[in-house]
């Protein structure tokens, strides 16, 4: 019993570092290339999608996409800022090659005056840059003033689907696992099928070394999948679009009535307070739809901790 926990969690984990990005190797785009990306979301994708870090453009509709940023394992009250940073350096780097004018909101200012982190020296200049600004110019995160493809950043969303967990059983040792949400509101309409996944190269492999998505998560029906959930939920959303199929959501919040996983993280974040920290809920259905390959067609039936795998819609 204890070899077969063991196997479980080692599964987990290794199913989390995958899906993140972690197994593979980091890549630097050619910046050139980046001078030729025609949206922000295509500028993510060449710019972070060799990378080892879990930072997604996770949903999208014409006018609007939502960013996640996921953090894995930080000791406990930790105020860093890294991440923030490098949403606004994208977000930056893109303004800059459609020749329009960066201004930080005031969330922004705020966020980053919260989080004091050290030994930084990108900290240091954000800071510089935020004095010389000031508050009062942009009320929400941040701000691209241009006649070519504008956009803000109109909020950040802390703490999404907030875990901890000891390491080794030592509470001393607490580690938080997060995301940050960032909302995307675009001035002009914007191409869709342009997640980092699908256009980056860290999911490159899923296609070649997995047949199906029970392989890739070694899942038991029935298995328990707490605390690593919401890695297999997203991870189930990733795996059903790199293969071509629509992946959709069922739950209280849709009224028990499916529709798209962009649709759904679009209408979970406007519902969500500034307490609510869960994405999913704890029943629902989750349905991969594959007309052009139905064989990568599946079913995860979620129930509190519980998460059944069905082939087939």
């Amino acid at each position: 019993m204890v070899m077969k926990r063991t196997h479980i969690l080692l599964s987990s984990i290794m199913t989390v570092v995958f899906l993140s990005g972690c197994a593979t190797t980091p890549s630097q785009p050619n910046p050139s290339s980046l001078q030729q990306a025609t949206s922000l979301k295509e500028y993510i994708a060449l710019k972070r999608g060799g990378e080892t870090i879990n930072y997604n453009v996770i949903a999208e509709r014409e006018h609007q996409s939502i960013i996640e940023y996921r953090t894995y394992d930080e000791a406990v009250n930790v105020a860093d800022a890294r991440d923030i940073m490098e949403v606004l350096d994208d977000a930056k780097g893109y303004c800059e090659s459609i020749k329009g004018k960066s201004v930080y909101g005031d969330k922004a200012i705020q966020a980053l005056n919260a989080r004091p982190t050290l030994l930084s020296l990108d900290y240091v200049s954000y800071k510089s840059a935020i004095r010389e600004q000031g508050l009062g110019k942009y009320e929400g995160f941040y701000q691209c003033l241009s006649p070519n493809d504008g956009f803000s950043i109109v909020s950040m969303k802390d703490n999404v689907e907030l875990q901890q967990r000891a390491i080794l059983g030592n509470k001393r040792d607490l580690k938080e696992t997060y995301s940050r949400f960032y909302l995307i509101q675009h001035d002009k309409a914007q191409s869709l099928g342009l997640k980092t996944w699908l256009k980056g190269s860290k999911y490159a492999q899923i296609s070649t070394k997995y047949t199906s998505f029970e392989d890739l998560l070694d899942l038991e029906k029935n298995s328990s999948v707490f605390p690593w959930r919401y890695e297999r939920i997203t991870g189930a959303q990733k795996y059903c679009t790199y293969h071509g199929g629509e992946f959709f959501v069922s739950n209280a919040l849709t009224q028990f009535k499916p529709i798209t996983m962009d649709e759904y993280l679009f209408m979970r974040l406007e519902t969500m307070n500034p307490t609510t920290i869960n994405i999913f809920m704890n029943q629902e259905t989750f349905t991969c739809k594959n007309s052009a390959n139905p064989a990568q067609s599946f079913t995860l039936i979620h129930t509190d901790k519980q998460l059944e795998y069905k082939k087939g819609e």
